[in-house]
């Protein structure tokens, strides 16, 4: 198996209790806005969130995922706009 070169490792580096505040407040406005982002960018967000170096994983992310984007669907059923 090829070796990953640094530039293809994905890792997250924080420097302390601010760091992960943000991290947590990009993560909730992501989740908020999960239903209007294209299916790609869903896909690549998911499949990098699962390789990332840094912070702390749980094998249950994806249906995480899903209960979180569920939750906290306020659209109200309206239908993205493209």
């Amino acid at each position: 198996m090829a070796r990953m070169t640094a530039q293809e490792i994905a890792i997250i580096e924080t420097y302390g209790e601010q760091d992960k505040v943000a991290l947590a407040q990009l993560g909730a406005a992501v989740v908020l806005a999960w239903r209007f982002l294209d299916e790609d960018l869903q896909r690549d967000l998911v499949a990098t969130a699962a390789i990332v170096d840094g912070v702390e994983k749980d094998k249950k992310f994806d249906s995480i995922l899903k209960r979180l984007v569920l939750s906290n669907d306020r659209s109200g059923g309206k239908q993205p706009q493209n």
